[in-house]
């Protein structure tokens, strides 16, 4: 299945996404509307593909995959001055990732935070947020934030990245609507942006009913190796990571989380 751009617009037409780009290929959808922000105004546009020959992660690693086998999705929001709340998007977009992929196929996957989405612990999609200055926003120069997902959508066994993800089509075992999927996630994720930042209690309250990581034991990496092992008890309201490491709090904005077994 491809993309359908014409229904795609036609879909979303009443949400914040004015401007819906579908591209045969491209290197990185987020490089390509963090690049315009700096000379153009780039809020409300969503840029789609199904062939990124160079798509990020975090820590500057690398997401890639065969052509056709993924769906990459970027959407760029005039966040203002709202910089203290920023955390928040990433864990947005694995919210509506949630929601479209349950409205699309059928499947309600968890999360990892703070940015995988999960179906039975194995990884289907990634979440990259990135924020730039732009003298092109409504607030003068202002911040735009780009949100990036990136969905494994019809990989085999044997070309998946890693022996830990999966693809939408591996766990249903059925044709990937694409353009449904599309319109679900964007919608969902205009909606959760409409509460943003003004209701940051809600919106933690509805990930935690989501999330794969709380209430689990964990082994948190921080930003500079340092390792906390713990229970993982909430986000708070700059969606930071709680971790409860043996009676001793830890608060975290970055890091890389392993889920542990029970002891």
């Amino acid at each position: 299945m491809s993309l359908d751009a014409d229904l795609l617009r036609t879909r979303l037409a009443d949400t914040r996404w004015h401007r819906i780009e579908v591209v045969d290929s491209t290197g990185s959808t987020n490089a390509d509307l963090v690049t315009r922000a700096a000379t153009e105004p780039v809020d409300g546009t969503v840029r789609l593909t199904t062939d990124q020959t160079a798509g990020r992660g975090r820590h500057a690693r690398t997401w890639t995959a065969p052509r056709g086998t993924q769906l990459a999705m970027s959407a760029a929001v005039d966040v203002g001055e709202h910089t203290e709340h920023l955390g928040w998007l990433s864990l947005l977009a694995g919210l509506a990732a949630v929601q479209g992929i349950s409205e699309a196929i059928g499947v309600r996957p968890g999360l990892k935070w703070p940015n995988d989405v999960l179906i039975d612990g194995r990884k289907t999609a990634g979440i990259l947020s990135e924020y730039t200055r732009s003298p092109h926003t409504r607030h003068g120069d202002g911040g735009v934030a780009v949100i990036g997902t990136g969905l494994n959508t019809t990989m085999s066994e044997d070309q998946l990245p890693v022996p830990t993800a999966t693809s939408l089509q591996l766990a249903t075992g059925e044709d990937v609507p694409l353009t449904e999927l599309a319109a679900s996630y964007l919608r969902a994720l205009s909606d959760l942006l409409d509460r943003w930042p003004n209701d940051v209690d809600g919106l933690a309250a509805r990930y935690r009913e989501d999330s794969d990581t709380i209430g689990r034991r964990v082994r948190l990496v921080l930003p500079g190796d340092e390792e906390v092992v713990g229970t993982a008890t909430g986000v708070d309201a700059s969606g930071r990571i709680v971790v409860d490491a043996d009676g001793r709090q830890v608060i975290a904005a970055a890091g890389d989380v392993t889920h542990l077994r029970p002891v």
